[in-house]
């Protein structure tokens, strides 16, 4: 190998090598950034709450609510298949 393309190897190297380290502290910065300046690594953000919840987490459900509006989602596709009915049946004839 000619010195001067071990040099060129040496170039290159160390330029990819420039790249990465760049590309790696960009990206730690990227990730780290935004944590850091919003305090999520501050020591307050760590206690406890001591706050409580006199509400379920969960609300229940109105069962007739949900009934209903089932009932009418029924209703519209009754009404839905009943109007498209002559017209697949027509596609089933056309099909065979």
């Amino acid at each position: 190998m000619s010195a001067t393309a071990a040099q060129m190897r040496v170039t290159v190297r160390s330029v990819a090598a420039s790249f990465l380290a760049g590309a790696a502290a960009m990206l730690c910065l990227g990730v780290a950034g935004p944590i850091i300046s919003q305090g999520a690594l501050s020591g307050g953000a760590a206690l406890a709450s001591t706050r409580v919840s006199e509400r379920p987490v969960i609300e229940p459900l109105d069962v007739a609510a949900v009934r209903a509006q089932l009932a009418a989602a029924e209703t519209t596709m009754a009404a839905a298949r009943a109007t498209t009915d002559d017209d697949i049946a027509r596609l089933m004839r056309l099909t065979r």
